[in-house]
C-alpha cells in the first residue's frame, strides 16, 4: 500500500456540490452508499432502491416499550447490510470489505485511510455518534478525504479530528435511549425486554426499566444492545489492483493493553 498520509477523493468544494444528504431519519446508510458509488464513478441507483438494498429499518412509534426498543436497536442499517446491498445495486462493478475497529485496533488511521483512498478506493465509517457528540443515533458517513486535520466525511460535511472519530469507531455495540422516551411508551411491558435475546438480558434492560419506573433509578439513559458494529468499510472497483490488495489485507490487529 502506498505510504501516503493525505488524500482527497473530492475537494471540500466538490463534496459540497456532489455529496447527497439523507432524506429520512434512518437512511444514512443508503445515503453513504450512494456517495461511495458517486466517488467510484459507477451508476447510482435511486435512494429508494438503495434503501431497499441495504434493508433500511424505521423507528416505531405508539408501541409498547419492548417493541419500541427492539425497533430502535436495528433502526437504519448495519455496515454488513451495506456491503450486501452494494452487491445488489452495483452488481459486478464494486466490491467491499468491512474492518472492525472494536475492540480498539493497532493502526495508524491516517496512513491506513490515505493508503486505500490513494489507490482509488472509497470508504464509509460506521460510528457511534452518541459517544462523539451526544447524538440520538449511530451514523454511517462516506469518507472523502484524510489529512493532518482529520477525516473528511459527508452527510453532514465535516472534518472529524482523529481523537473524535476514534470515539465513534472504538465503541461496543450499545445504544443509549433517553429514559423519559422509554418511560412514555405504553404498554410498559418492561419484563418482555430481556426475552428479546441474550444480549438484552446481559444489558439488564428489564431491570433498568423497572428501576426507572419505580423511581429507584434516576439514570438519564436506558442502555440496549445495538445491531451495528463500529468500523470502516473500504470499497473498490471490481477487478482493480486495489480490490486484489483489499482481499489480501489482514484484519487490523487488536491494540495491546498498555499500548
Amino acid at each position: 500500500m502506498a505510504d501516503a498520509r493525505e488524500f482527497f477523493t473530492w475537494s471540500h468544494q466538490e463534496a459540497r456540490r456532489m455529496a447527497m444528504s439523507q432524506t429520512g431519519a434512518s437512511n444514512c446508510g443508503a445515503t453513504a452508499l450512494l456517495n461511495v458509488l458517486a466517488a467510484l464513478k459507477v451508476r447510482i441507483p435511486s435512494i429508494g432502491d438503495a434503501e431497499r438494498a441495504v434493508h433500511t429499518n424505521s423507528r416505531k412509534r405508539n408501541v409498547s416499550v419492548s417493541e419500541y426498543l427492539a425497533a430502535r436497536s436495528v433502526a437504519g442499517t448495519t455496515a454488513e447490510d451495506i456491503v450486501a446491498g452494494c452487491s445488489t445495486v452495483a452488481g459486478e462493478d464494486v466490491r467491499s470489505r468491512f474492518f472492525s475497529f472494536y475492540p480498539p485496533r493497532e493502526v495508524d488511521l491516517q496512513r491506513w485511510l490515505a493508503g486505500w483512498l490513494s489507490q482509488g478506493c472509497s470508504a464509509m465509517a460506521t460510528l457511534n455518534t452518541q459517544r462523539m457528540y451526544g447524538a440520538d443515533y449511530w451514523h454511517h458517513q462516506m469518507i472523502y478525504g484524510v489529512s493532518d486535520a482529520g477525516v473528511s466525511v459527508t452527510n453532514g460535511i465535516d472534518d472529524l479530528s482523529f481523537d473524535k472519530i476514534r470515539l465513534g469507531l472504538e465503541s461496543p455495540s450499545t445504544l443509549q435511549i433517553h429514559a423519559p422516551t422509554a418511560l412514555r411508551c405504553s404498554p410498559f411491558d418492561a419484563e418482555a425486554c430481556d426475552g428479546l435475546g441474550e444480549a438484552w438480558a446481559a444489558h439488564g434492560v428489564t431491570k433498568q426499566l423497572l428501576e426507572l419506573q419505580s423511581g429507584k433509578s434516576k439514570a438519564e439513559y436506558v442502555y440496549i444492545p445495538a445491531a451495528y458494529n463500529a468500523g470502516i468499510t473500504i470499497f473498490a472497483r471490481a477487478g482493480s489492483a486495489a480490490w486484489e490488495e483489499l482481499q489480501r489485507a489482514p484484519e487490523l490487529p487488536p491494540l495491546l493493553e498498555g499500548s
